[in-house]
């Protein structure tokens, strides 16, 4: 590697060489570092040719800057994760009708809404000048103008609220210049010149939004946002010149032609002179154009008018006028352009702006926020802007309400929420899902689709339902939901205390109305999505729903099902034919290498594995699939003893290594181990299969264990933070002095004995 003394020699002669300055900022920046990196831009043009001096710049950031602080700014609390990412590329850019909609019922799930915080206090009044409207009017005004926003935030130096801001101001983005330390940190501070004096600010306190800017000719300029001035600076130059060619018309229009005298007459120098001096005193001007001239001498007036190239600046006026709307997205409807335009085009034009200009500026700014500022008074919170406020995104009210009245994938309160009516929290039913046909709450209506429902031959007293039950279950049309709701779980109610009679109280066998009630729901849901599996003797999707129920009690009571099987998870856990220790013993199947579900398929009587794509990666179960494992599990599994008396320092370690790894995003360890630190964190019982895999999982991954769960550089420590979700201590010395290796040891040893 070249030292430092030779590649400062190298950058001097290159210098020395070319002779210009931008060889010179090169070599400074990418050699010397601590300079002031140029901005190739005239941002004083952008201001003194473009908003201070041109009507149409100055319309145009006026209207997308008023416009967007119209949008309402929401703080919200995270409550689940799932699905951040795909809300963030609903709102990202390009929203319509639908993507607004869809994002404020999906804000309903991600979000809890904030409204009295530090951080909202903060923004509602960024500091003691400005309020929120006009602070975001600026940034916008600063960002459109120059392609640079600039917000600098006071903090206190020291104490428990350093880095927490209480003031935030935009700094003139014409006047700020960035310092740089070389490529390996391009920016290590800003400089704001003002009154010939420069004031420094380090890069933390200031957030720094740049437009895109390709200008990467290797002098950091790049650093810089690139202003839409700038890729329009000849579009602008000739609405200038055409304004200026306008005025000028307008204060010479009397003399734009020639005075002559009629006939043989001649006049002095001295005479013409005092005649032009009196055209231009009395008939120049706007306020005098036009107006009629009196001599006391014959004279003949020949008009010359414009020339063919004054006319052609003067047409080309227009043109300039969309092409400086093209670049900052706005339809050139909407500046008092009349033109072929009605009520329609207008409002097509205003979510045009909204879509193609607002919304994508926004969206920058809220993405920033969250990164620089939003941390900083909790890592839970998130900034964000409520589009669905906007009224040209959203669909006219008859055609919202006509779709709304179909949509029974979504709740009564959110269809009210949708419209602008608000909720309605006190009546449970309105968070409820409704058949449309009945109205009939299905909460759980996924958890029968597809299901393929084999019903066994019924007795007949079981095939005979009582008729007003029927009748009050298949009259929906005539009655309201609530009403229908309650004569429903009334006749459950009655189908539950028979059964409780029959069975004497037994606990394995006895049932309750809430889980009659989700057998119910499953038999709508397959009647609906099943169609094949149905009797021809059956007429509706209720009558459907309530043999699915006589099924359900005739096997509860006698152990079995007739023919088929189904809810089997709704049985009790002492039942025979529950699902609930099966399903627990399959999700303890699971593992992360194929040689250890081959050995635990030998086991069990199978001679194969397969495997499962998970978001964490491939995992491998013992036996060919789910049904031969569920088989091979019926035969070989007997209830095992349960140990959870593993110490507290065991818990402690798996949930440290969890909130490390969550922290990181989740990039080590598989879906077993998580799952086993999920298991002792909530201090749950581990059968003598899991301590042995526990055991050997811990003997066999020691090896990779450092003492640290983060390295030098911040970056997670994989094999520290694997071993710990499975209850092990990374600062013993040898395996043999970790706790959890030794309980499991004293655990398989006593077995053994």
């Amino acid at each position: 590697m070249a030292s430092f003394l030779q590649r400062l020699r190298n950058g001097i002669k290159a210098f020395n060489t070319q002779q210009t300055n931008e060889s010179y900022n090169r070599f400074i920046y990418n050699v010397m570092g601590n300079n002031t990196i140029s901005n190739n831009q005239y941002s004083d043009d952008y201001i003194d040719k473009g908003y201070g001096y041109n009507p149409t710049i100055y319309s145009l950031i006026q209207l997308i800057a008023k416009s967007a602080i119209t949008v309402p700014y929401k703080i919200y609390k995270k409550v689940d994760d799932t699905n951040m990412k795909e809300y963030k590329s609903l709102t990202a850019n390009g929203l319509n009708e639908d993507s607004v909609f869809k994002a404020k019922l999906m804000r309903k799930h991600i979000f809890e809404e904030v409204e009295h915080s530090a951080l909202g206090k903060l923004l509602e009044r960024p500091n003691p000048a400005q309020s929120w409207s006009v602070f975001l009017e600026e940034m916008i005004g600063f960002g459109k103008l120059t392609g640079n926003r600039y917000v600098y935030g006071i903090s206190p130096e020291n104490g428990e609220n350093k880095g927490i801001y209480y003031q935030l101001y935009n700094l003139p983005a014409h006047l700020i210049e960035i310092k740089s330390e070389g490529i390996f940190k391009p920016v290590s501070k800003y400089t704001m010149m003002y009154q010939d004096s420069k004031y420094d600010l380090t890069a933390e306190e200031v957030l720094h939004i740049a437009d895109f800017n390709p200008d990467y000719t290797g002098d950091g300029s790049h650093l810089y946002g690139q202003s839409p001035i700038q890729a329009g600076m000849r579009v602008l130059t000739t609405a200038n010149e055409a304004v200026e060619t306008n005025l000028k018309f307008l204060h010479n229009q009397s003399a734009r032609g020639m005075l002559t005298p009629e006939g043989d007459e001649q006049i002095t120098p001295t005479q013409a002179q005092q005649l032009k001096d009196a055209l231009r005193r009395n008939y120049q001007g706007a306020k005098s154009a036009n107006d009629i001239m009196i001599t006391g001498q014959s004279f003949k007036w020949t008009n010359f008018g414009l020339s063919s190239s004054d006319l052609q600046l003067l047409e080309s006026y227009n043109a300039t006028i969309k092409d400086l709307c093209n670049l900052y997205g706005v339809p050139v409807q909407l500046l008092n352009n009349t033109e072929s335009t009605t009520y329609d085009n207008y409002r097509i034009a205003r979510k045009v702006l909204f879509t193609n200009a607002i919304i994508p500026e926004l969206n920058k700014i809220k993405d920033e926020f969250n990164r620089w500022l939003v941390p900083h008074y909790g890592e839970d919170l998130y900034f964000d802007f409520d589009f669905s406020a906007i009224p040209e995104l959203m669909p006219e009210q008859q055609q919202l309400v006509d779709s709304l009245s179909k949509s029974y994938w979504l709740t009564s309160n959110e269809k009210r929420e949708a419209v602008g009516y608000g909720v309605d929290e006190n009546t449970p039913v309105m968070n409820d899902y409704l058949v449309p046909s009945g109205m009939i709450p299905i909460t759980d209506l996924d958890l029968g689709i597809g299901e393929d429902v084999t019903f066994p031959t019924q007795t007949q007293e079981e095939e005979v339902v009582e008729e007003e039950v029927i009748e009050d279950v298949i009259e929906q049309e005539e009655e309201t939901k609530q009403e229908i709701n309650a004569r429903l779980r009334t006749a459950l109610g009655n189908k539950v205390e028979e059964h409780n009679e029959k069975v004497e109280g037994d606990k394995d066998k006895t049932t309750d109305i809430e889980t009659l009630y989700q057998v119910y729901r499953r038999g709508v849901g397959a009647y609906r999505t099943n169609p094949e599996s149905v009797r021809p003797t059956v007429n509706s999707e209720e009558q459907w729903a309530m043999g699915r129920i006589n099924s359900f009690l005739y096997a509860l009571r006698n152990g079995r099902f007739r023919s088929g099987r189904h809810d089997q998870d709704l049985l009790p856990e002492g039942h025979p034919m529950s699902s609930k220790e099966k399903m627990k013993a399959i999700n303890d199947e699971i593992y992360a290498t194929e040689e250890e579900a081959l050995d635990r398929a030998k086991e069990i009587g199978c001679d194969i594995t397969h495997s499962h794509e998970t978001e964490d990666g491939v995992v491998y179960m013992p036996c060919a699939d789910m049904v031969e494992l569920e088989d091979a599990l019926d035969k070989s599994i007997t209830k095992q003893e349960l140990y959870d008396d593993y110490p507290q320092s065991v818990r402690d370690n798996a949930k440290k290594a969890k909130d490390i790894n969550e922290e990181f995003n989740n990039p080590c360890a598989t879906l077993v181990g998580k799952g086993r630190a999920t298991d002792l964190i909530d201090g749950k019982g581990l059968s003598l299969d899991i301590v042995k895999k526990t055991f050997a999982y811990l003997s066999r991954s020691y090896e990779y264990v450092t003492g640290e769960y983060i390295d030098e550089k911040g970056k997670p420590i994989c094999g520290d933070i694997s071993f710990a979700l499975w209850g092990g201590d990374i600062k013993v010395s040898n395996v043999e002095d970790d706790v959890m290796y030794k309980w499991c040891k004293r655990i398989i040893d006593k077995s053994e004995e």
